[in-house]
């Protein structure tokens, strides 16, 4: 017994336990405002952003399917545009190691999609960091599935489709995120 414990003290090797503040959210809403609006409302320990979203595209859809995107591994980054009038909010998430994601929102004053082939190179956008979190993937999931549910109790899926006009809500790719193998 006396050899296995030299053994263990001579061949042990400290381990550090390092923990890393994370400002995780807390909240996420997504709420129509009138035909065509939406306020979406992103909350972390240390801010909220909220911001006005129009129907000119369908950024609760891509959300849902960028999320189900990087659960499987399928991208490293996804990148959901809030069109206003004018101008858009990004959402920049960007999976980083041991299921950690990076979430970002600019305001740019400009549809940039549209700028993309601007016919000078040297263009500037105007693009301006207002929220910045770092979260797990599985706790992010969760909030914006809270938020989305919370959307649900409030509206049924015709007055979705009444009040956001163009799109139906899609609920064949809420219903994939529901899934409880992307919720763990």
């Amino acid at each position: 017994m006396l050899d296995v414990v030299r053994h263990f003290k001579r061949n042990f090797v400290k381990i550090e336990l390092c923990f890393t503040s994370y400002s995780m959210t807390k909240n996420f809403e997504y709420n129509l405002t009138g035909t065509g609006w939406a306020e979406v409302i992103f909350t972390n320990d240390k801010k909220t952003v909220s911001f006005v979203a129009s129907y000119l595209n369908d950024p609760l859809a891509e959300l849902f399917e960028g999320l189900i995107k990087l659960k499987l591994g399928k991208t490293e980054n996804e990148k959901i545009v809030f069109v206003e009038e004018p101008g858009e909010h990004s959402l920049i998430l960007t999976k980083q190691q041991n299921g950690i994601l990076k979430v970002e929102i600019y305001w740019n004053e400009e549809w940039e999609e549209l700028y993309l082939g601007h016919k000078n190179p040297d263009y500037q956008y105007k693009k301006q960091l207002i929220y910045s979190d770092t979260d797990t993937i599985q706790n992010f999931i969760s909030k914006i599935c809270e938020g989305t549910d919370n959307l649900l109790k409030r509206l049924t899926l015709s007055e979705y489709k009444r009040l956001w006009s163009q799109y139906d809500f899609p609920i064949e790719i809420y219903i994939k995120i529901r899934q409880s193998k992307l919720l763990t």
